[in-house]
């Protein structure tokens, strides 16, 4: 399967719910009041004010309110394309059988390679590389996490711990690196 055929489009569709995605304005769409777009033509954000808002545009109608937002609060088009140009780097699609089981093993790839993105990228020059949480507290609260030997010897592993994503693909890919082996009795002819 080519991988450049799965697009933004199909991980929008996929992980609905999942991340907050830039609403760029549609002049074909309806909107209903509290919806808000982006409007690129003025680089400003619009909440609608009436339902069944359409074909108004919102830098020219009374129907929109312009609102203080920026647009590194969502997710861009570019930000996921970025997450599928590094899932294609460590991608291996003989893992998985069908082109249906493909895409869904590169989404959740590339979901994961998303959420370090922009962790990363909130955290800027003063991010700093961090392995899983095994226990820590502050005042009278803890936390600790047991996380399987396997993954935390594993640097590959220990990587897609850090995100559910992460941690989905792995379980849709362990099963396949285990293989099984079993010794017949046996004899053969001179």
């Amino acid at each position: 399967m080519d991988l450049s055929t799965i697009t933004v489009a199909d991980f929008k569709a996929h992980f609905r719910r999942d991340f907050p995605y830039l609403n760029e304005y549609d002049n074909a769409a309806l909107y209903n009041s509290g919806s808000r777009v982006y409007y690129a033509s003025t680089e400003l954000f619009y909440d609608c004010l009436l339902n069944g808002t359409t074909g108004i545009e919102p830098a020219e109608g009374a129907n929109w309110t312009v609102v203080a937002d920026d647009i590194y609060n969502y997710i861009l088009d570019e930000d996921i394309e970025k997450a599928f140009q590094e899932a294609q780097i460590v991608f291996n699609q003989s893992l998985f059988g069908t082109d249906a089981q493909i895409t869904l093993g590169y989404l959740y790839l590339a979901a994961s390679y998303l959420v370090n993105d922009i962790r990363a990228s909130k955290s800027g020059l003063s991010g700093k590389g961090a392995f899983s949480v095994t226990s820590r507290s502050v005042g009278n609260v803890s936390e600790s996490y047991g996380i399987p030997e396997a993954y935390l010897n594993n640097p590959v592993y220990q990587f897609y711990t850090q995100s559910p994503y992460g941690l989905k693909y792995l379980s849709l890919v362990l099963p396949q690196l285990v293989g099984n082996v079993g010794a017949v009795f046996g004899a053969t002819r001179p």
